[in-house]
């Protein structure tokens, strides 16, 4: 009896004693990877740089500059602190704050038409693509509409096809690489965001 009770409590001991699982942090459920994780290489990890990169910002000022050039934000925008250290600038609609308008930057490379190809695989029926050029052909805005495959967060696995969704998105050239600008909403709300989106890119300026 005793050589039982003994076991009873060594097996308490060590069921006491063994770590919990953790639950996945804020970082693992945003990337993908463990908090800590190193940065992966190639297109899905190019975002690990953009910490470095994200300006301090005024809310109140509509001007933003990155690198040797600058960009203001229409008044249907409010700038607020990025929810993810993959982005550099973050603002919300102010007709939809669930709609964020998102900057991302990766660097000195040259993979423009792989994120246009990316941005259309997004899709599980592109009904309607378009790209255009502005400023002097400098800036190259994208606007598709289709079938959407609506993600929980960035990195999730799982998706749902949403229809009758947007993405307007556009590639920004810098002296030091170029920046992406991205957002995506239902088409109801997009399709009245078109001008501003515009009016964004065309504000495009180089410095001295």
């Amino acid at each position: 009896m005793k050589k039982y009770i003994l076991l009873t409590l060594m097996t308490l001991v060590v069921f006491s004693c063994s770590p919990k699982e953790e639950e996945p942090k804020k970082e693992e459920m945003e990337t993908g990877l463990p908090a800590g994780h190193p940065p992966m290489t190639g297109m899905d990890a190019l975002g690990e740089l953009s910490e470095d990169a994200a300006p301090d910002f005024d809310p109140s000022n509509p001007v933003l500059e990155l690198s040797n050039i600058s960009l203001t934000a229409p008044d249907s925008w409010e700038r607020e602190k990025p929810t993810s250290s993959m982005r550099i600038v973050q603002y919300k609609l102010k007709s939809d704050p669930a709609s964020k308008i998102v900057g991302f930057f990766f660097g000195q490379q040259d993979l423009i038409r792989e994120n246009i190809d990316r941005w259309k695989a997004e899709f599980e029926e592109l009904k309607d693509s378009k790209e255009e050029k502005l400023v002097n052909d400098k800036i190259t805005m994208v606007t598709l509409e289709g079938v959407y495959n609506v993600k929980p967060f960035p990195m999730a696995q799982e998706f749902t096809p949403t229809p009758d969704y947007m993405v307007l998105a556009a590639i920004v050239p810098s002296s030091e690489g170029p920046y992406y600008f991205k957002v995506y909403a239902p088409s109801k709300i997009l399709k009245n965001e078109i001008g501003n989106f515009k009016k964004f890119l065309n504000s495009y300026k180089v410095k001295a």
